[in-house]
């Protein structure tokens, strides 16, 4: 797996993030072999294709104006087709037996070197990895949907991951015009989900407690915490919230109320009453719009926005300076 490597790379699973998968490596002229065992699956991904097509278009320059077809090889495990791919994505079902029989199928067909990247959500590499006969090549990159549209992965590796296959799998994901994340510890759900699911828990909770209805959480978050971190996170947006000073203003104005809103912070269940209201208050915002409509449209603005911030992307940042020194850290412990 090199800069230059035109070999295939293999998709196992084709749903959304498969799918977007497909489309990142297609818009580069890459082939891939796919495959799914689902029913209907072929046609599945084809559809995905063709529709997103414009906006993968919209994202990377030179591309074609249609789908590569040509460049897309539908196979199945024990086929042969996957003996000479230069790396596997797996995005098979959040199943962690799933999974490990996925490793299992793939395993003694492809070679001993080749890295196979799972897009796991939340699964411990470490779980993952401790039925494979070559643990050391296994290692989470984890995308966000539309894959082709939003840079970052997060990569993560278990117990038994080469620090050395890290850095390929690094090195190859910036040639995707990627942003990897390389985290340094397992924790569930690893980082961008945790962060999610800790809005959606306050969000559930205000609704729950009736601070506000749903609308009124999907604008408070849509038109106001949304454009503040288009440019900077949530550690910069309270370094400025403290003014010329930065973070130490922050601290020492801030830092009681703080303290006093996570004390008041809601810890929501999912009971049945709680799921219903979650239930009603997406049928009221949706108000009749189909879910396929709204996706298209939230896609279509991530794929607007995304090329305003390619300027900070492409910068590199002392965050990734952190990055490789962490990552050489793990070469000389392994």
């Amino acid at each position: 797996m090199t800069r230059t490597d035109a070999r295939p790379v293999a998709l196992l699973g084709a749903g959304t993030i498969g799918g977007g998968w497909a489309a990142t490596y297609l818009a580069r002229g890459r082939p891939v072999v796919v495959a799914d065992p689902a029913p209907g699956a072929r046609e599945r991904l084809l559809g995905f294709l063709e529709a997103s097509w414009p906006s993968v278009r919209e994202s990377a320059q030179g591309v074609s104006p249609d789908v590569p077809l040509q460049l897309i090889e539908f196979a199945a495990p024990g086929e042969g087709a996957l003996r000479d791919v230069a790396l596997v994505h797996e995005s098979g079902p959040e199943d962690l037996g799933a999974k490990r029989e996925i490793y299992d199928a793939v395993e003694s067909e492809i070679g001993p070197g080749v890295p196979v990247l799972s897009s796991s959500g939340g699964l411990s590499p470490s779980a993952l990895q401790a039925q494979m006969a070559h643990p050391e090549r296994l290692v989470v990159a984890h995308p966000l949907s539309p894959v082709y549209a939003l840079p970052l992965v997060e990569v993560l590796g278990g117990d038994a991951t080469s620090a050395h296959v890290v850095h390929r799998v690094v090195d190859h994901l910036r040639t995707l015009a990627k942003r990897p994340v390389v985290l340094r510890r397992e924790v569930p759900g690893y980082l961008t989900n945790r962060l999610t699911f800790a809005l959606l828990r306050e969000a559930v909770h205000c609704l729950a407690e009736g601070v506000a209805d749903a609308q009124g959480i999907e604008d408070a978050v849509v038109y106001g915490i949304t454009p503040r971190y288009l440019r900077e996170g949530p550690i910069i947006s309270l370094a400025l919230a403290g003014g010329p000073e930065g973070m130490p203003a922050a601290m020492r104005s801030f830092a009681p109320a703080i303290e006093q809103w996570w004390a008041d912070l809601g810890h929501p269940h999912l009971t049945e009453e709680v799921k219903s209201i979650l239930i009603e208050a997406a049928e009221q915002v949706l108000a009749g719009r189909p879910l396929g409509q709204v996706l298209a449209r939230r896609d279509e603005a991530v794929v607007k926005t995304m090329p305003r911030l390619h300027g900070d992307l492409a910068a590199p940042r002392a965050a990734d300076a952190g990055t490789a020194n962490h990552l050489a850290r793990q070469d000389t412990s392994k």
